[in-house]
C-alpha cells in the first residue's frame, strides 16, 4: 500500500501528513526511534527487531513509498501549496528499501551537501 513513513515529524505536521495522505489514497506510518535498527521494507512489511541506533539523527525525513506517479505529485503539491517544509524526503527504491533510516538518512546528507557545494550527488 502506498505509504509515507515519517521520521522526527511534529505533531501539528503530522497531523496534516496525515490529511493529505487521505487525499491521495495513502496511509501514513510514524516510526519510532526504536524501529529504527531494521530497514525500510521491513518497516513497512511490519517487522520488528533490530538495534536502535545510538545516534539517531534528529532532522525530519519523510519516505515516501509505493506511490503512484500522480499519488506523488499530488503529495508534493500539497506540502507546497500548504507551506508544510520538510526538509529531507525520499522515494522508497529497491536499493534504499534495504537500507536502516540511519543509511538513508547519511546518503540524503552526503546527497545535499553535494549539491550545495555545486556538484552532483552521484557520479
Amino acid at each position: 500500500m502506498s505509504t509515507l513513513l515519517l521520521f522526527n515529524i511534529a505533531p501539528q505536521k503530522r497531523a496534516a501528513l496525515q490529511v493529505i495522505a487521505l487525499r491521495c489514497g495513502c496511509r501514513t506510518q510514524t516510526v519510532l526511534r526504536s524501529q529504527w535498527g531494521i530497514t525500510l521494507s521491513q518497516l513497512l512489511s511490519g517487522q520488528a527487531g533490530g538495534e536502535p541506533p545510538t545516534e539517531p539523527f534528529t532532522e525530519e525525513l519523510l519516505v515516501m513509498a509505493d506511490l503512484h506517479e500522480r499519488q506523488l505529485d499530488t503529495v508534493l503539491a500539497e506540502l507546497r501549496r500548504k507551506k508544510i517544509r520538510i526538509a529531507l524526503k525520499a522515494v522508497l527504491t529497491p536499493t534504499n528499501a534495504a537500507w536502516t533510516p540511519q543509511e538513508l538518512y547519511a546518503e540524503l546528507c552526503r546527497e545535499r551537501e553535494a549539491i550545495r557545494q555545486g556538484g552532483q550527488a552521484h557520479e
